[in-house]
């Protein structure tokens, strides 16, 4: 019996890693067929004409068509990476949105399937709403807060309106993915590097706001002796 049951648990796990591999087949094929034709318009059974596959087997895999597309929005955030809030902490800002520009064109799928899901997923009923919606306001968040940081090691011309700067980037980011999808000669990383460079501080100036900030420093070291 134990015999039995030992030479079973590798066929089980087989069985299960067979599954997966398959699973993870689905969500890529799935991802590009949400891209080229959105998701709100095709049924589970069309989507798996499209796919190549059954209805049946979507199904089991994932049980609706929400699930499916749940599944494809995950995937779509690990190709992306976490790598990009690194790149800004370590470059700032201004230097890093040029970068990130240029990673994004190696990944046209994601930048097509946001672009067909941010206008479908206005609708309030859209399953992918509140995952749109909370994805626009995170990134807004978290482009002020670098904009902050940038302000405050003086690499930031002033005078600017942080939240206003903040739309700007992430809207000019959002437009300029378009326009690159109906023009891939569109050097998106170059339009970014143009706007970023008009937020930088003169060297001058930056240089002065930093001697500054050491003054500062320097009679507050005198007053704490």
């Amino acid at each position: 019996m134990v015999a039995e049951a030992e030479s079973g648990r590798p066929r089980r796990r087989g069985s299960y890693a067979n599954g997966e591999r398959t699973r993870a087949t689905l969500v890529d094929a799935a991802f590009t067929v949400f891209a080229e034709s959105g998701f709100q318009r095709l049924s589970l059974r069309q989507i798996a004409e499209k796919i190549g596959t059954s209805h049946t087997a979507l199904l089991h895999h994932f049980g609706s068509k929400d699930a499916l597309l749940e599944a494809v929005l995950e995937h779509r955030q690990e190709l992306q990476g976490p790598g990009r809030s690194d790149l800004v902490a370590t470059k700032g800002l201004l230097d890093a949105v040029p970068e990130i520009m240029r990673s994004n064109a190696a990944m046209p799928g994601v930048i097509q399937l946001d672009s067909v899901l941010r206008v479908e997923a206005m609708s309030e009923g859209h399953v992918a709403h509140e995952f749109m919606a909370r994805q626009e306001a995170e990134f807004s968040s978290a482009v002020r807060s670098a904009l902050e940081s940038e302000r405050d090691a003086g690499r930031l011309r002033p005078g600017l309106d942080l939240d206003i700067t903040a739309r700007l980037i992430t809207s000019l980011v959002e437009g300029i993915q378009l326009a690159w999808l109906s023009d891939p000669t569109v050097d998106m990383a170059a339009h970014l590097a143009a706007f970023t460079d008009l937020l930088r501080a003169e060297p001058r100036a930056q240089n002065l706001d930093v001697a500054s900030r050491r003054g500062v420093s320097a009679v507050s070291g005198v007053g704490l002796e």
